[in-house]
């Protein structure tokens, strides 16, 4: 019984942690954003924080061209901008590309035109560790004040978000 009692005391004070922001959960909703430093497209260094915390909603998507479920992806994610853009909607691609080649023909392919960032380093990137990123894609929506107000939005999730924040 004491045994049991201690795990479930542990379990209560791991699901408080979380719900409060814990530390080891780079991605919890409520978190304020971690800047990021990396290059555009055009080799020029950009942060962050140039976009987030600015009074619009900002969604950060971790993607890549390898990946196969990032492609797929999207064109939701292209569809989405188009609709919100002008209501104070904004994305910026992390990419988790190690080849500057086949990151900026996806961009160009896929119709991202948004500000994109990336350091190159697949993996071993920046993002990685500062927000937690263990799979593609990902991403973490920011409300006007640079807080987390969502996490992972795919498929119908974004566009229903967003529908929330900004009605049609």
């Amino acid at each position: 019984m004491k045994r049991m009692m201690t795990l479930l005391l542990m379990v209560l004070t791991m699901l408080t942690a979380t719900a409060q922001g814990d530390p080891y959960n780079k991605r919890a909703v409520g978190s304020m954003y971690k800047d990021l430093a990396m290059k555009d497209m055009d080799d020029k260094e950009v942060t962050l924080s140039q976009w987030v915390g600015h009074g619009q909603y900002v969604l950060v998507d971790f993607w890549a061209s390898w990946c196969g479920p990032c492609r797929q992806e999207m064109p939701n994610v292209v569809s989405n901008y188009e609709k919100y853009h002008s209501k104070g909607f904004e994305i910026v691609g992390v990419s988790f590309d190690v080849k500057k080649e086949a990151w900026v023909n996806a961009v160009k392919q896929m119709n991202m035109t948004w500000p994109q960032m990336s350091d190159l380093k697949g993996w071993k990137c920046a993002a990685s560790p500062l927000y937690g990123i263990r799979a593609i894609p990902s991403s973490i929506l920011f409300d006007p004040k640079g807080k987390i107000v969502a996490i992972d939005l795919r498929d119908q999730a974004l566009g229903e978000k967003l529908k929330e924040i900004f009605g049609e």
